[in-house]
């Protein structure tokens, strides 16, 4: 297989691209293979990241059609950094020209069907393999395993993910919390409908405004306490994971202690509403419609001396909603829109500043005789400063490492796939190991 796959493609040089480009470009140095890197401007990739001189950067337009059937007609392998709803169309076009995918998004019914359509034609449509989802499966899947091989029963499985800042980088800050990652995902969470889980053998759903009322306290073993709020729907991965007999499943997102009571005020009081645009005619008008207070300082008292929100007049008062930014219109825009223009100011990563990365998974066993046991498996990995991030690491690698997994003839599969084999899971961890993220696991 591998001497046939010449010629591989990146699609986007965006955030997420760096580590991956710098590890596939050496690979490809090695080994013989060309890789071309597509996108409008690469001045953020050159300025942080080691492009191999090898690897070719070209200026692209990948929204257009027709450009991106010429570039994908030269490829015999995509891997796509472009956002998920343009997933499709490159697959569409992946299956006229025998070209593999790779990709970190979810899968989608789309994608399942253009998938079968790959098997046949002997291409492979991998997804799913960044963070989350990506190193969860990798890292669960040799978890489940490894309990099958003690004889042990899995009674429950909790996975718990967060895009975080190093403690030390945000100290004036009591959100603990900065964009790392897409600013409109963190703003507008909760809103894709319900988030459904099982617990205790009952299936679980909260609609997403009450996501964040509804958040849990976890510990996590060498970390501390943490806020989890509920993913999406975790029984997708009831069948694929083979825990139909798990008494819980759940999928969550990890923030800093304290986080998600103070983020469900927000989503109270409307500040993420994205359906319309409001029409304020300035950010003090569009703050005092949803508060009630001109300012930040007189709905910071309000809060503090009500038993149900004491606490949360810090949050607020950091937030400093009313102030608004320099240029900001509201006029023209939703709540979620002005807050989160808002929040790219508050939240900025600084250029020095480090970011998070925190996984944790928790399982709950039994033995042949009932005896119950707890095993954790814990990832922090930390940023470098700047763009080179602990997200795109940990987003980029793993998506760099199953296409070398796949070229050197490691690992099976056609069509859409998961990586949740041990044929994947088995080289792509060690190959993360020797990078330096690693679990460390309480059994």
């Amino acid at each position: 297989m591998s001497h046939k796959i010449n010629n591989i493609g990146v699609l986007g040089a965006g955030r997420s691209a760096g580590y991956l480009i710098e590890y596939l470009g050496g690979y490809c140095g090695q080994t013989g293979r060309k890789l071309r890197v597509y996108d409008v401007q690469f001045a953020r990739l050159k300025s942080s990241f080691q492009v191999a001189d090898s690897v070719e950067l070209l200026v692209a337009q990948l929204d257009n059609p027709e450009t991106l059937e010429a570039i994908v007609a030269d490829l015999d392998l995509v891997v796509s950094l472009l956002p998920p709803n343009m997933h499709a169309g490159v697959a569409e076009v992946c299956l006229r020209h025998n070209c593999h995918l790779f990709t970190a998004s979810y899968t989608f019914t789309q994608m399942q069907v253009l998938g079968e359509e790959a098997k046949k034609k002997g291409l492979l449509f991998m997804n799913e393999l960044g963070l989350d989802p990506g190193i969860d499966h990798l890292s669960a899947s040799r978890l489940f395993d490894l309990a099958k091989a003690r004889a042990l029963k899995i009674e429950s499985f909790e996975s718990h993910c967060g895009g975080l800042v190093a403690l030390d980088d945000c100290t004036d800050n009591p959100w603990k919390y900065k964009f790392t990652w897409n600013p409109t995902n963190v703003v507008l969470a909760g809103q894709g409908g319900e988030s459904v889980w099982k617990e205790n053998g009952q299936e679980q759903r909260v609609d997403g405004t009450l996501v964040f009322a509804r958040a849990r306290s976890m510990d996590v073993p060498g970390l501390g306490s943490f806020d989890v709020y509920p993913n999406r729907n975790s029984l997708t991965y009831e069948t694929l994971y083979g825990l139909e007999d798990s008494m819980t499943l759940l999928r969550g997102t990890l923030r800093r202690k304290g986080f998600c009571r103070a983020w469900d005020l927000l989503v109270r009081c409307g500040f993420t509403e994205s359906s319309q645009v409001g029409g304020w005619p300035t950010v003090g008008a569009w703050f005092e419609s949803l508060t009630g207070f001109e300012n930040s300082m007189d709905w910071a008292k309000s809060l503090a001396t009500d038993p149900q929100t004491a606490g949360l007049d810090p949050y607020v008062s950091f937030l400093r909603l009313d102030e608004g930014v320099a240029g900001l219109v509201v006029d023209d825009k939703t709540s979620a829109q002005i807050l989160e223009v808002i929040l790219l100011d508050r939240w900025s990563l600084g250029s020095q500043d480090k970011d998070e990365v925190v996984m944790v998974h928790k399982l709950g066993l039994s033995d042949e005789n009932g005896v119950p046991q707890t095993w954790f498996s814990v990832l922090q990995v930390l940023g470098e400063g700047g763009d080179r991030t602990a997200m795109a690491k940990t987003v980029g690698l793993p998506l760099a490492m199953g296409v070398e997994t796949f070229l050197e003839g490691e690992a099976s599969g056609l069509g859409a796939v998961v990586p949740f084999d041990k044929s994947w899971y088995l080289p792509i961890l060690h190959k993360l190991e020797n990078q330096g993220i690693v679990f460390k696991e309480y059994l």
